[in-house]
């Protein structure tokens, strides 16, 4: 039975339910879902399907599920495959591993059709963090339409700013995988979540410390360094992102809001993909680190502005009434 990661620190949001589901391939995930929070006073607006990053779980994300219920939103995630409380795909649970971005794909899919929209009603939106940017963007080019909209926060769309360097963790990763080591974790690899000095996640030391204090609650949640095989999939997901016509039959609106301060993701990338395409929309976070949703007050207020902005017209049909209400 699923539960919930506990600390004194971080509630769990009004009517959470933590529970498993089967996989694209029958692995087993952990989700969660929460109903919009009946207290604020508001309609219901729909269902945000909310997907962290790499390393991350559900309870890092308690914080933003409550301002989306706030806002009259329900809300279903779940820990991505092979991290959190969700199936490992290796013994050695401290490995963050996965062989092709295209199960993380078909999960998304599987989870928006068979959990989000079986539990709430929508409209339905997407908002990812960093490599949960990846598949979703992915998904949404080939054409996945169940979306009024999608909010990605600092997505994982290039690794490194430095070229050579891109180019130099792809050649290695293809040649560690050709050589049989896709399983091995990728070394140097810089852990930002234990310490808050030096950190690139974020300049708010409460909101490190509540994912510290999370990670030492539930140790079995963690992972570490990337293996080669996750390093090769990362890039070979981020290089179809970057093909020409990629965005051809996109037809979800899509905001890129971008970190101006991040050093995990290439942030000069995003203004690029939005470019190829009029459906893509492109903001900056003024001084923010990657980690925009558990930044400083400021920077996440001038995030929530602009997530407002975008979605509250594209949720609202010409007649003014949500499909919630209907």
């Amino acid at each position: 039975m699923a539960e919930f990661i506990r600390i004194d620190s971080n509630p769990v949001p009004p009517g959470g339910e933590a529970f498993d589901f089967r996989g694209a391939d029958g692995g087993r995930l952990r989700a969660a879902a929460f109903p919009p929070d009946a207290a604020a006073g508001r309609a219901p607006k729909g269902c945000i399907v909310l997907l962290g990053g790499r390393s991350e779980f559900i309870e890092k994300y308690f914080e933003v599920v409550r301002d989306l219920q706030t806002r009259g939103f329900a809300v279903a995630t779940f820990d991505w495959r092979g991290q959190g409380l969700s199936e490992r795909l290796l013994p050695v649970r401290e490995k963050g591993h996965i062989l092709d971005f295209g199960v993380y794909r078909a999960d998304l899919r599987l989870f928006t059709e068979e959990i989000a929209r079986k539990r709430f009603g929508g409209p339905y939106v997407l908002l990812t963090h960093s490599m949960g940017g990846t598949p979703a963007l992915q998904l949404l080019a080939d054409g996945y339409d169940a979306f009024a909209a999608a909010v990605l926060c600092a997505p994982m769309t290039r690794l490194f700013r430095n070229p050579f360097k891109r180019a130099f963790a792809g050649a290695l990763a293809r040649a560690a995988c050709g050589l049989g080591a896709a399983r091995q974790p990728v070394l140097a690899v810089k852990e930002h979540s234990l310490q808050f000095e030096g950190n690139a996640l974020t300049s708010d030391r409460a909101r490190h410390d509540r994912f510290r204090l999370l990670q030492e609650a539930a140790p079995n949640a963690i992972i570490r360094e990337p293996t080669y095989g996750w390093l090769k999939a990362a890039s070979e997901a981020m290089a179809d992102l970057h093909r020409p016509d990629r965005f051809a039959r996109l037809k979800t609106p899509v905001l890129i809001v971008s970190a101006e301060r991040d050093a995990l993701v290439d942030s000069t990338d995003h203004p690029v993909l939005a470019a190829r395409s009029p459906l893509i929309e492109h903001a900056l976070i003024k001084g923010a680190l990657h980690e925009i949703l558990m930044e400083r007050d400021e920077f996440r207020r001038a995030f929530w502005a602009a997530f407002d902005a975008f979605v509250e017209p594209r949720i609202v049909p010409a007649g003014g009434r949500l499909a919630a209400e209907a």
